[in-house]
Parts: C-alpha cells; sequence; structure tokens
C-alpha cells in the first residue's frame, strides 16, 4: 500500500451520517490516526479502525491517535479497544482536559498509551521507544 495514501471512513445509505468519522495516515515510522472533532465512538468504529489499520500494511508502527472534543467512547468500543493486542506504543494528542478525561480509561491496555496536549511531545515519545 502506499503509505502517502490518507484511508477514510466511508458508509453507504442510511449511515452516510458516519462520512468521515476518523482517517488513518500510514506514515512510517507511525500510524496517524485522526477522529473527528465531537463524535460518539462506538464500537463500529473501532471495527473500521482495525480494518483500515490492518490494510495499512503498517500495523506494527507506533499509532498517533488524535481527537477533538470527544462526546464519547461507548462501553462497547472501550471493550473492542483493550480486547486489541497493539503492537507498539499509543500516544493520543488531545485539546482539553474532557479529551484526557474520556480517553483516560483506554490506558488499560497491555501497551504503553499516553496522553498528550502538544503533536511535538507526543510523536518524540513514540519515536524514542
Amino acid at each position: 500500500m502506499d503509505t502517502n495514501v490518507m484511508q477514510r471512513c466511508d458508509a453507504r445509505g442510511l449511515a452516510d451520517r458516519r462520512t468521515g468519522r476518523f482517517s488513518l495516515a500510514a506514515r512510517p515510522p507511525l500510524l496517524r490516526l485522526r477522529w473527528g472533532p465531537r463524535i460518539a465512538i462506538d464500537r463500529d468504529d473501532v471495527a473500521r479502525v482495525g480494518s483500515a489499520i490492518a490494510a495499512s500494511g503498517s500495523p506494527a508502527l507506533p499509532l498517533l491517535v488524535e481527537v477533538t472534543k470527544l462526546k464519547e467512547v461507548t462501553w462497547e468500543a472501550r471493550t473492542a479497544i483493550l480486547a486489541h493486542d497493539f503492537p507498539a506504543r499509543v500516544a493520543v494528542l488531545g485539546a482539553d482536559p474532557v479529551d484526557l478525561v474520556l480517553t483516560a480509561f483506554l490506558v488499560r491496555t497491555r501497551t504503553e498509551v499516553r496522553f498528550f496536549t502538544e503533536p511535538d511531545h507526543a510523536e518524540k515519545w513514540l519515536l524514542q521507544g
């Protein structure tokens, strides 16, 4: 897969409101997952992200997850995330304390996860591991 290609979550028909909920860029030395602003992440979102990561050709790279004013991470989404075995570090980049609170419970994975508000700090931490 071309690592400069951006994958975008697409949906059809009645689920059209889900279009563009996230984007994934595989740009070694890391993967960059960007969630749309003010969304509630659910189990279907997590499944789509997992499929996109697998299709990226670079699933073992460290993952930078960008969130902006999340509304919610559903219990089902949390369960799906915690069931996934991430092969590398995960940095969550948020904009405010609400993003921190909503993503804090995700750090219980077996993978090292940290929250950042500065992109440069997040990337530096990801790449030193």
